[in-house]
């Protein structure tokens, strides 16, 4: 069937929500359907990167299309999500699947049948009392399919909250692609033979940065490497720390490359905090569903993660990691201790990756988050990524500032409609079902 995902986001960035947005838009081709992610253009904020497709690592097997976005602020915001969900309702897909509840509503309100997906409380947002009143008109309309959320303790908010669609919410934790075998692990930093620990994420307060730093001085017999963060944040923590010199700082790296710095790594650490701020100033810790912990997973290296109820949904303490209290800095200095046991190590890693193959994998959370729709499997054997529909002539109106992304990650106007396109059977063809 022909989808179409809209999300307000800044593409490319370095915001982890990308890597899932565009990881979910290849999985929902990977099912066989004809896939368009459409998202607000910030020429000034975006990413300089040379392909779009390469730098989240996916293959170009789904259209990006981009829509001009006023410069006014907080309306700005209102008026792309809603210009969004009318140029997608435009393009008469079968479903639209969206991040953002405002373009949801009016594509839901324009006759098209709906998903939003939520990963906190719809009146916890930026405008909470706005979307939450959206939120109450979308789930009114006959086009409203269901909801996704990440969760156990989301759906449980959802269920009390909103009872009315409470058989009609479906809890898709995140996900991870699983790691090329072939990949061979980078050459890390610092010394060879001591115990490689390892952290991929932003820096900012709530992710353990004084506790990773806490180790390092502690932990002789290690060295720590930590991947990610805006070059002003790197800077801070380098000064913070310079006088380890089992401490080393990567900055930010593309998706692309992170499976082989994974895979050097010995332990993988996730010091969550008990309190993780949004931008409204609400606390995320409870609902979250990191995809830190899926990359980790997938990676089959032992994990080191906060002990809270929104990881233990995922990981299993002595199972598939060591779950420690994060506020006490023993414990987890005691697990990096217990963890110089190769074969402990070992059991740990392999134990998360099998269990990410059995439920993590974004094809499968794909084919979760649409259970409302029937699939017809009979035909994915067939299913190839030929050149995209064309759009009506009616869609003019709405098209005239839009551009499309190609495969070399450049974008170019559409002035009607979207025009035919031939590379998929060439550039598509490994993931033909």
């Amino acid at each position: 069937m022909e989808l179409v995902y809209l999300a307000n986001c800044v593409l490319p960035s370095r915001s982890a929500n990308t890597i899932q947005i565009t990881k979910m838009c290849q999985a929902f081709a990977r099912q066989g359907h004809d896939v368009t992610l459409l998202v607000p253009a910030h020429p000034s904020r975006e990413a300089d990167v040379e392909d779009l497709y390469d730098f989240y690592d996916v293959d170009p097997c789904f259209e990006i299309y981009k829509l001009a976005r006023p410069r006014l602020s907080s309306v700005g915001t209102f008026l792309v999500n809603y210009r969004m969900g009318r140029v997608a309702a435009r393009m008469n897909p079968d479903v639209v699947y969206s991040r953002s509840i405002v373009a949801c509503y009016f594509a839901s309100r324009a006759g098209t049948d709906c998903v939003f997906e939520s990963h906190s409380p719809v009146r916890e947002s930026r405008f909470g009392r706005v979307e939450d009143t959206f939120f109450r008109r979308l789930i009114e309309h006959d086009t409203f399919e269901s909801l996704v959320v990440i969760s156990d303790a989301l759906r449980e908010y959802y269920r009390e909250e909103y009872p009315e669609i409470q058989d009609r919410i479906v809890v898709a934790r995140d996900a991870a692609d699983t790691v090329d075998e072939s990949t061979d692990p980078v050459e890390l930093r610092g010394k060879a033979g001591p115990l490689q620990v390892g952290y991929v994420g932003h820096l900012y307060e709530g992710r353990g940065m004084d506790l990773i730093g806490a180790l390092a001085r502690e932990q002789d017999g290690a060295e720590f490497h930590v991947i990610g963060g805006e070059p002003e944040d790197v800077a801070y923590w380098e000064d913070r720390m310079g006088d380890r010199d089992n401490i080393h700082f990567y900055g930010f790296l593309p998706p692309s490359e992170l499976d082989q710095y994974r895979l050097a790594f010995d332990v993988q650490l996730a010091p969550y905090e008990q309190e993780i701020a949004t931008n409204a100033g609400h606390n995320t810790v409870q609902w979250m569903s990191p995809l830190k912990i899926f990359e980790y997973m997938a990676a089959g290296r032992a994990i080191v993660a906060s002990d809270l109820p929104a990881i233990r949904e995922i990981l299993t303490d002595g199972e598939t990691a060591l779950l420690c209290d994060p506020t006490d800095e023993r414990e987890w200095a005691n697990a990096l201790s217990r963890l110089q046991d190769d074969d402990f190590r070992e059991r740990l890693g392999t134990s998360a990756r099998s269990t990410f193959h059995e439920n993590y994998t974004y094809n499968s959370r794909a084919r979760r988050c649409l259970w409302r729709f029937p699939r017809s499997s009979d035909s994915l054997g067939e299913v190839g990524f030929g050149e995209a529909p064309e759009r009506s002539g009616e869609l003019a109106e709405d098209f005239h500032d839009l551009s499309r992304v190609d495969c070399a990650g450049h974008e170019r106007s559409t002035a009607v409609h979207r025009e035919p396109d031939r590379r998929d059977d060439r550039e598509c063809e490994q993931v033909r079902l």
